[in-house]
Order: C-alpha cells, then structure tokens, then sequence
C-alpha cells in the first residue's frame, strides 16, 4: 500500500490525495495546529451553529475523506523532525504550498530527498516552481485567468466572467494524482525518486488550446460567445417549464439536425433552407434559438432531454444540488455515498469515480482535526504515550486548533 503525505490546503491539493485515497493509498494529512486548513472554514456562514463549526464544512469533508488526520507545528524544530520521521516511512508527498515556504521550513524535495531516497514529491504551487511568478498566490479563479479561460468565458457584449466553480481546482487535482502515479512508476523503473513541478496554470492551457491555435494558425483573437460554439448550432443553455427549469442541447452535425427536428415533429419553421446546413444555422442562431425556446418552455427538462437523447441528439437537464441528490440514474448506480462524520452528522457524499470490477471499500469521513495523532505518531513513528503527551504539552502536536476563528475564501 502507497503511504502518502498530504501537506495541502483548501480543494486542488486535497482533492488530488482524496483521488489517491480512494485508489486505496493511506494518505495523511497533516495541519498546523496554528494553521488549519482554510477550507475548514468554507461555506458555512450563516447555515450552521456548535461548538466545533470547524468540523462542518461541507467543502473540507467532501475532499478530506479516506484520510488520517494529524495537527503538527512545523514552524517547530520538533515537529519538523517528526515530519522527516514521517517522511521517512512514506511514499509519496504531495503539497501545494509555495516553494519559499518549503525552503523556509527545511522541507523542500532536496532537505527531504536525503531523508528518504525513493520519495516521490509533487508540488503544485499555482505558477509553478520556477520562473518570476513563481511565489506568487494563487486560486482557480486567478489560474484560470492567467490561463486565458476567463478571457472567452462570458457573453458577446460583456466583461470577461471568471467560472464559478474554479474549474482550475480540480483540473489541477487530477492533474497531480496523475503525475503522483506516474512518479510512483517513474520511482520502480529507476530506483530512485523523483520530484515532479506541477503549475495550476500551465495544467489549464491545454483547456484553452482551440483558442491559442486559432491565433498562432489564424492570427484570430477568439471572444466570448456565452453558452454558444464557436460553429455549432443549436448548441446552448435552453429555458424549460418552471421556476429556473433549463436544458442543454448541442447538435454536431447536419444528420443530428435531421434527428433534431423529427423529434420536434418537423415544424415548418425546421425546414427553412437557412437552417439546412451547420454554417446557415450558425448564421441565422439567434432566430433559431427563438423556436427551440418556444419548444422547451413548454416542456420539462427531463422530458426535453428524454425526447431527444431518443432521438440520438445530445441534451441533459441542467441539475441544481436537490436535482442531483434526487437524480435516478445516480441512485441506480449507488454513486452518492452517506457517510457519518460524529461532529457533522451522516450525509451523502459524491462516490468513487472509477468502477473497479471489485467493490469498492467504505469510504471514511474526512478526519477530525488532529484526530490520527496517536496513530501515526505511535503506530507508525513509534513515539511512546509519555512522548506523545509532552509532544501536546510543548504544542507541537494539537487535538484542537491553537486559533479556531474561521475564516472562508
């Protein structure tokens, strides 16, 4: 079994140790008693109350699970040491804190590389290891800038529109995990480590690679085109029946725009020689999508993605969060985990991407804070009881946070 260490904050790191968690890795994650992971913080203003709200974020527990949990102070000698020790006995580490943090700790992959030879290290900085902006911060949102998407995402006449959901994030998480595995590969072949440079925004170019080859080939800017492709049409985000009810439906190709238009019931507008080939539809788009919203918002968007995926034409119903717990495809796959966390209660998390022809194990909610100490400090390091209650005593390790005041991005 791969041991690895998890020295990361907030979603891209965590997400990419969680992945490894779930491929069956034993991954420790390990804070600062003085500095908590500050996802522990994020989304709960104003949804819930305790003593612990720490404990609660729904954003740390979906990406912390299958994991042990330890709160140890690096900024002191003693608990850098313990980190080496850990170091010692693992496989991989995987860590998305600047290089001058690193370096000013004493754990950068050379320090750490002496300690154990086949270590296997990804760091996945924003900007990457090296180059003037390398110890710059960074988030999805800012990555996803400086990787050009913010550029084409928004609608023709406005402003550029960062993503929501800082797709950058888990983009560079599955990015990592990958490089982790084929570090860990790289490692057997060559019998010695490896240290791998991982940048959020170099991970995210390949996203905007169309729009980088229309200017080198073309010598074309592309601009933002809202829910639209570049040449495709109909290709959008449709109005359905109801309270902000929608759809989404994306014809490729002049036959689907034949199947497209049987499942309408060959209204006459369809038949118009303008919309007969890809290039006239895309030119006449906004009279087209006037008919097909006439259409959907008479109908639900189940019943409009049903009809045309009959049909052979791509479409989905737009799912809010009640729309995805409730979604029956999900649940005949038995995706959604419930998970019971003591201090958070039982929830349903989303469940393990890859289908394996074996079950899955259980998946474990994301650790309390500090709640592994004993574990690995006494199972795995050897530290005596006595040890391990001096080491509280000194605070360098903690069960609970040294400044639990929460604070979200």
């Amino acid at each position: 079994m791969l041991r690895v260490v998890d020295l990361t904050n907030g979603w891209a790191g965590p997400l990419a140790t969680c992945l490894l968690g779930d491929f069956g890795a034993e991954v420790i994650k390990v804070e600062s008693p003085s500095h908590m992971d500050w996802w522990r913080g994020a989304g709960l203003q104003g949804t819930v109350e305790g003593p612990k709200l720490y404990e609660q974020s729904p954003t740390f527990n979906t990406v912390n699970r299958n994991k042990y949990g330890i709160a140890l102070e690096l900024t002191h000698p003693r608990g850098r040491a313990l980190f080496k020790e850990l170091i010692r006995v693992s496989d991989l580490l995987i860590a998305n804190y600047p290089p001058r943090i690193l370096r000013k700790l004493g754990i950068d992959y050379q320090t750490l590389a002496a300690v154990n030879p086949r270590l296997v290290m990804v760091t996945l900085p924003a900007f990457g290891n090296s180059g003037p902006e390398c110890e710059y911060v960074g988030f999805g949102c800012t990555t996803e800038a400086m990787a050009g998407i913010t550029w084409v995402s928004g609608y023709e006449d406005g402003p550029p529109q960062m993503l929501s959901n800082a797709i950058g994030d888990p983009g560079s998480a599955l990015n990592a995990c990958f490089a982790a595995l084929v570090g860990v590969f790289e490692r057997e072949r060559r019998g010695a480590g490896v240290s791998i440079d991982l940048s959020h925004v170099e991970g995210l170019l390949p996203m905007n690679a169309a729009a980088l080859l229309d200017y080198t080939i073309n010598g074309r800017v592309q601009q933002r085109q809202g829910n639209r492709h570049p040449t495709l049409a109909p290709h959008g985000c449709y109005p359905c029946r109801g309270d902000d009810e929608w759809v989404v439906i994306a014809v490729t190709s002049d036959r689907q725009w034949e199947q497209f238009c049987r499942a309408l019931g060959d209204p006459p507008w369809a038949r118009a020689e303008r919309f007969a080939t890809m290039a006239g539809r895309k030119a006449a788009e906004d009279e087209l999508d006037r008919y097909i919203t006439a259409w959907t918002q008479e109908r639900d968007p189940y019943e409009v993605m049903e009809t045309l995926q009959q049909a052979g034409v791509p479409a989905g119903a737009v799912l809010s969060g009640p729309g995805i717990l409730s979604d029956a495809h999900l649940a005949a796959r038995e995706f959604l985990l419930a998970i019971e966390k003591a201090e958070a209660g039982v929830h349903l998390y989303p469940g393990f991407v890859p289908r394996f022809q074996r079950a899955a194990s259980a998946a474990r909610p994301a650790p309390c804070f500090g709640e592994h100490n004993a574990y690995v400090f006494g199972t795995l390091l050897g530290l005596s009881a006595e040890e391990i209650a001096q080491l509280a005593a000194e605070r360098v390790i903690s069960q609970e946070p040294f400044f639990p005041t929460l604070s979200a991005r």
